[in-house]
């Protein structure tokens, strides 16, 4: 591992492993966010309890919809919703972290050590529609990222090609495959349905950082490392 991409994953680490764990893992029930077993354990580990596991507890029911449950390397948490803005869903953390989504797909990720400043998606890509279906055609898009790197922000355009592995029943796999369009190494995003619909996927979202894990339940977010084994 190279020495800024070492840095970059210690420092994203430390943010998961003190911040983001406050919310913990949770399950959502009529769109509010309910501390598990997992939760209980990870208050347990930073040290809260009592009232302060009651303020935390309050504040991720506070979730604006559904919180979007995520992992990263070894840690799964799940961050309240605040709410869009623009075409994005937005999700912030006590401690600030912030992710935003569109569609599903990353378009912004702050405070993990390393930051993508924006994603940003055609509108009339197969992100934005049909994607399961696209992938099937083997549809082409581009990719927009804008992210912070070695002092300056960089923008980088992406074609990215889209297949698709059928599985049992009506599951498959869709691979993205983004190359660069000036050289220079892409990324590959992997992403697991059942029928149209994403059920989990890996994500990139930073040169320096590992691949994000976004997870439809609590129950695969518990159970499944996607860099491992898909769901």
């Amino acid at each position: 591992m190279s020495h800024p991409r070492q840095c970059a994953c210690y420092a994203a680490r430390a943010v998961f492993g003190t911040a983001l764990l406050l919310t913990g893992l949770t399950a959502c029930t009529n769109g509010e966010l309910n501390i598990g077993p997992v939760g209980d354990v990870v208050l347990d580990v930073v040290g809260l309890g009592g009232e302060q596991q009651a303020a935390v507890e309050q504040e991720a029911a506070a979730s604006v919809g559904p919180p979007l449950i995520i992992g990263y390397q070894k840690t799964r948490v799940a961050i309240p919703g605040t709410g869009p803005r623009g075409r994005s869903q937005y999700y912030v953390a006590p401690d600030g972290v912030e992710i935003a989504m569109n569609n599903g797909f990353v378009t912004r990720v702050i405070g993990l050590g390393v930051n993508l400043e924006g994603m940003f998606l055609p509108a009339d890509s197969p992100y934005m529609a049909n994607f399961v279906q696209s992938a099937r055609e083997e549809a082409v898009s581009d990719r927009v990222a804008d992210y912070y790197r070695k002092g300056r922000i960089l923008n980088d355009t992406f074609r990215c090609a889209l297949t698709y592995v059928p599985r049992e029943s009506d599951k498959g796999i869709v691979n993205e495959q983004c190359r660069r369009f000036f050289g220079g190494p892409g990324f590959r995003n992997t992403y697991w349905t059942e029928g149209d619909r994403v059920v989990c996927s890996l994500q990139w979202f930073h040169p320096d950082a590992d691949h994000l894990q976004f997870f439809e339940t609590a129950e695969q977010a518990t159970s499944l490392d996607l860099n491992q084994q898909g769901c």
